[in-house]
C-alpha cells in the first residue's frame, strides 16, 4: 500500500491485484475479501455496502503484511493462525498440516453414524488434533486418543485441545515403526495420513508446496501405500470385533488402499466418493466375529 489513505474499496481492488498474479480472478478476490473480513470484522456484503469506510491504522497494516504474505504462497490460515473445521477454530502454524475440506467432510460422516457412541476412538497421524477433537466434542461419551510422531504438531493438538475444552489423550507415535501396542483397543480407528505421490506435486500450487510440511504430505512414487498398509496391521490388532476404520485416501490409489482389507477380517469395505465425486475415503467394518490381538 501506499501513503495514501485508503477506503475499504481501494483497499479491496488493490489486494484483488495484488493475488492476481497467483490465482484466477475469482479465488484473488475471496482471499482479498477474507483478509478484509479477518482484521475489519467486515463480511464480504459489508465490504460492498461500506466500501467508503477506512479502516484504522492497525487494521491498515496488519491487511498489508497479510497481503503480501499471500501474493508470495504463504496460505492464509498461517497467517491468521487458524482454520475452521466442523465448526471449532483450530490453531495452524508452518510445519502442521492444514486441514482440508475433504477431512471435515469424512469427520462429519463419523460423527453422522455414531451419535451416542461411548467407546474408544484413536485417530492416527492427528497433525493438528481436529479429527480428534471434533469427534470428542460431538461425541462426548467416547475416550479419543490422537497419536503423531512430530512434537511441533502434538503441541499445537495440545493447544487446540486447551482452546475447545476437548479431552483427547495425545501420544507421540510412528504408526510405520511402533508396535501397535500404543493404541487402544478401539471400537471406531481413523486417519487421514501422508498420502500425496511425489510426481503429484507437479499439479499442486505453490502455497502447498512451498509452506505446508512435505513429511505430512508426500509418500514416495514406487510405495503409495505405506502408510496404509501400516495402518492395516494396526487395525488388525487393534481394532474391535465390530469396529470401524475410516480413512482419507488418495483418489487414484482408493481401490489399491480397499483391497488391503481382506474380507477374512471385514465383513464390509467400501470406497466413498467426496461431495465432489472423487473416491476419497474408505471405509471398513471388522467382522464380529474376528478375534482380536
Amino acid at each position: 500500500m501506499d501513503g495514501k489513505v485508503q477506503t475499504i474499496s481501494e483497499i479491496s481492488r488493490r489486494i484483488t491485484e495484488m493475488l492476481g498474479a497467483g490465482w484466477p480472478a475469482w479465488e484473488a478476490a475471496a482471499l482479498a475479501s477474507a483478509i478484509l473480513q479477518e482484521y475489519t470484522g467486515m463480511g464480504r456484503a459489508a465490504q460492498m455496502a461500506f466500501g467508503d469506510r477506512v479502516p484504522d491504522g492497525d487494521a491498515a497494516a496488519r491487511i498489508e503484511d497479510a497481503a503480501v504474505r499471500a501474493a508470495a504462497g504463504e496460505p492464509l490460515q498461517y497467517i491468521f493462525g487458524y482454520t475452521e473445521f466442523c465448526g471449532h477454530r483450530i490453531d495452524v502454524e508452518p510445519g502442521v498440516l492444514i486441514p482440508r475440506p475433504e477431512t471435515e467432510e469424512m469427520t462429519l460422516m463419523i460423527i453422522g453414524e455414531n451419535g451416542g457412541f461411548d467407546g474408544a476412538v484413536t485417530d492416527l497421524c492427528t497433525g493438528s488434533g481436529c479429527i480428534a477433537i471434533a469427534l470428542a466434542l460431538a461425541l462426548p461419551g467416547a475416550a479419543v486418543t490422537a497419536t503423531d510422531l512430530s512434537d511441533q504438531a502434538l503441541a499445537v493438538a495440545l493447544r487446540n485441545t486447551r482452546q475447545t475444552g476437548a479431552t483427547v489423550n495425545l501420544v507421540r507415535a510412528d504408526v510405520l515403526n511402533d508396535d501397535p501396542a500404543h493404541v487402544p483397543m478401539s471400537g471406531i480407528i481413523v486417519s487421514n495420513p501422508p498420502y500425496v505421490t511425489c510426481r503429484e506435486k507437479a499439479v499442486m500450487h505453490r502455497n502447498v508446496l512451498g509452506h505446508e510440511p512435505h513429511e505430512a504430505l508426500f509418500v514416495p512414487d514406487e510405495d503409495p501405500l505405506l502408510y496404509y498398509r501400516a495402518i492395516a496391521a494396526v487395525a488388525e490388532k487393534r481394532l474391535l470385533p465390530g469396529g470401524t476404520l475410516w480413512l482419507e485416501v488418495n483418489e487414484n490409489h482408493a481401490g489399491e488402499t480397499s483391497s488391503l482389507f481382506a474380507l477374512s477380517l471385514y465383513s464390509q469395505v467400501r470406497v466413498i466418493r467426496d461431495i465432489r465425486g472423487k473416491e476419497r475415503f474408505v471405509k471398513a467394518q471388522k467382522r464380529a466375529d474376528c478375534k482380536s490381538f
